[in-house]
């Protein structure tokens, strides 16, 4: 029987054991803390305008991978959502961004319409404008699975066998807390084992 023990927590990581699975268990858990829980990431940028050295596509991708606060009893995924994939307050919030230089964009400049879905780092730079130059766009934010893309990833995780059993580590890079980053991942990982005996009965 699964049982976890020794738990330890220091920060944005978490230390604990777990005892009575099997070593392709372990890495199934390990895998789904990586890969199989949402976070919200911006995945479409509209620009109004953009005479920044950097083009619209690069600023695009340095914008997907910044990590977004995220509450997952907020937000359905866009292909399950009522709206039909359109995009809605109940699986899009949009973040928009208005600046003109000279000065250097940081993640912080962007306004949210959901105040609870902000970026991790506010300190994180964008782009440096020069005097004349101006960023303006309309960006949307959705759930995502890092097994989609790298930019949907919650987290690391990390484990060490041992006579008692897997010592695992596990950082969140904060759009979740750990213990929810954590949480979200055995009850993921239990209703894939629910599944699975149901299939193969």
């Amino acid at each position: 029987m699964l049982k976890v023990s020794n738990v330890k927590k220091d920060g944005n990581k978490i230390h604990f054991t777990v005892s009575g699975i099997t070593p392709q268990i372990a890495n199934a858990l390990r895998r789904t803390i990586i890969s199989e829980i949402p976070v919200m990431a911006i995945e479409e940028v509209e620009y109004q305008d953009n005479s920044s050295v950097i083009n619209d596509e690069v600023l695009a991708h340095r914008l997907g991978l910044i990590p977004l606060k995220t509450d997952l009893k907020t937000y359905n995924f866009l292909a399950d959502c009522t709206c039909k994939g359109k995009g809605c307050a109940k699986c899009t919030t949009i973040l928009t961004l208005n600046v003109s230089g000279p000065k250097t964009v940081y993640a912080s400049d962007l306004k949210s319409k959901d105040p609870e879905v902000i970026p991790v780092h506010p300190k994180t730079p964008l782009v440096k404008l020069t005097e004349n130059q101006a960023v303006k766009f309309q960006a949307k934010a959705i759930l995502g699975f890092a097994s989609d893309h790298i930019k949907w990833q919650a987290g690391l995780a990390s484990y060490e066998e041992k006579k008692t059993g897997y010592d695992f580590m596990v950082e969140s890079y904060g759009q979740l807390s750990v213990n929810d980053l954590v949480s979200e991942a055995f009850n993921t990982f239990e209703e894939k084992l629910i599944t699975l005996k149901k299939q193969l009965k």
